[in-house]
Parts: structure tokens; C-alpha cells; sequence
């Protein structure tokens, strides 16, 4: 399985966009991935999770203007930089990630 960091202040998400959903429930998330940062100022979302992986890659997975924290199974946004990245998150999750190509 691939190495990774959650929520490190070294960790910079700048230049990531939308790439994907992963359908899974938020106790899922917090039991892989421990608990999440605040979401935006914006109110756009209420957590995020941030990861790095031991090749570089970043991934943030996060709820998209849903007003309140999703706790049943939900279809979480995934941002990256790249694609590929998606193949390192589903490692992690044992979950399939849906690329979404625009």
C-alpha cells in the first residue's frame, strides 16, 4: 500500500482541481484517514481531507456545497493535480475513485 501523509501543514493542494467522486461514508473516511480539516471560509465545504503519498502526488477528497457534513454514504469530491493520483487514493481507500474528465 502506498505511504501517505493526512493534513500535513507541508502539504500544498495549490493547482488541484475536481478529477473525481469516491462514494463512501464519512466514518469510513475518519477511520482510514483520521479526522478532517475545517472546510472553507466560503461555506462551499465543511471538511477536507488532504493527502501527499511517498511519490509526490496530492489528493484532497472534500464535501461540495451540501450545507452540513455528510454522514451517510455520499459521493465525496476527489481533486488532484493529475489523474493518476486517483490510483494511489484508491489503494489507500480499498474504494473505487470515479474519474470525472471535463
Amino acid at each position: 500500500m502506498s505511504q501517505f501523509t493526512v493534513n500535513s501543514k507541508n502539504t500544498s493542494v495549490q493547482g488541484t482541481s475536481f478529477k473525481g467522486h469516491v462514494c463512501t461514508t464519512y466514518d469510513k473516511l475518519v477511520k482510514i484517514l483520521g479526522e478532517p480539516k475545517e472546510g472553507s471560509s466560503d461555506g462551499k465545504t465543511t471538511c477536507e481531507w488532504r493527502l501527499e503519498f511517498e511519490d509526490g502526488k496530492v489528493a484532497t477528497i472534500y464535501d461540495w456545497k451540501v450545507g452540513s457534513t455528510p454522514k451517510d454514504e455520499y459521493n465525496w469530491h476527489v481533486g488532484a493535480k493529475t489523474h493518476s493520483a486517483l490510483d494511489n487514493l484508491e489503494e489507500v481507500l480499498q474504494t473505487p475513485v470515479v474519474s470525472t474528465v471535463y
